[in-house]
C-alpha cells in the first residue's frame, strides 16, 4: 500500500482562518515529571486540515455525526486549478474538461504552497455555476488545497458564504486545507478524510491521506 499524507500538522501559532480560535499545543504532562508524555490541545474544530459539516453554516442542517462515514472515503476527480493569479475565479472551464466525476472532487491550487503567510487568504475560487455543474453529476464530497469554498476577502465582515450554502444545503461536505496535492497521480486512486468524532459538530480535524491498495485489503491472510 502506499499513502500520500495530505494534512498540515497541528502546531502551536498556526494558520486558521480570520477570527477563529487560536491554536496553542503544550505538553501538559511529561516523563521526567508524571511518569508519561501527554500534550495539551487548544483549537477550534476548523483548524488545518478539515471538514465542514453542513451545520457549520446552517442550524438546520446536518451535524457531522449525521454524515456516512462512507461520504469521507473514496475515489476521486482530481482538478488542475494551478497557475491562477491571487483571488482568481477557477474557470469552469478547468472541470467541464471532465464528463464524469467521482463522488469526491479534489480541487488542485497548489495554494497550499503559501500556508501560514498572508497570501493563503488571497486564494482562488469556485464560482455558482461550477458549483452547480458537481452537484448536478452527484459531488457531494469536494476538497480544496485552500481556505474556503468562498472567496476570503480582507474584511472578513464582508464575507459572503454564496458556495457554502449551496453545497451544504444539498448534504455536501468541504474539505479544507488540503496539502501536497500535486503528489497525487493513477497510483494513489483513493483519499480518506475521516474526521475526529466530535459528535453534533460543526466539522472536525481530519488526518486527510491518499492511498493506493484498497482493492486488496479485505482479503484474507494465512
Amino acid at each position: 500500500m502506499k499513502i500520500i499524507d495530505c494534512s498540515h500538522h497541528i502546531h502551536t501559532g498556526m494558520q486558521v482562518f480570520p477570527g477563529d480560535p487560536d491554536v496553542v499545543v503544550t505538553p501538559a504532562l511529561t516523563v521526567m515529571n508524571e511518569g508519561v508524555n501527554v500534550l495539551s490541545l487548544h483549537f477550534g474544530s476548523q483548524t488545518g486540515t478539515h471538514v465542514d459539516s453542513p451545520f457549520h453554516v446552517r442550524d438546520d442542517l446536518a451535524t457531522l455525526d449525521h454524515i456516512p462515514l462512507t461520504q469521507f472515503v473514496g475515489r476521486y476527480t482530481l482538478i488542475d486549478a494551478t497557475g491562477l493569479d491571487d483571488r482568481a475565479t477557477i474557470p469552469i472551464e478547468r472541470f467541464e474538461a471532465h464528463t464524469t466525476f467521482e463522488s469526491i472532487v479534489l480541487v488542485r491550487t497548489d495554494w497550499s504552497d503559501f500556508y501560514n503567510s498572508a497570501r493563503y487568504l488571497a486564494h482562488p475560487v469556485l464560482d455558482t455555476l461550477t458549483i452547480e455543474l458537481l452537484l448536478r453529476h452527484g459531488v457531494r464530497t469536494i476538497g480544496l488545497d485552500f481556505l474556503s469554498l468562498d472567496a476570503t476577502p480582507v474584511d472578513v465582515a464582508t464575507m459572503t458564504l454564496e458556495n457554502h450554502y449551496r453545497w451544504s444545503e444539498q448534504g455536501g461536505i468541504i474539505v479544507e486545507n488540503l496539502t501536497n496535492l500535486r503528489a497525487l497521480s493513477d497510483e494513489t486512486p483513493y483519499v480518506s478524510f475521516l474526521p475526529l468524532n466530535l459528535g453534533a459538530s460543526d466539522g472536525a480535524p481530519i488526518r486527510a491521506v491518499a492511498m493506493s491498495g484498497l482493492e486488496g485489503a479485505a482479503e484474507k491472510r494465512p
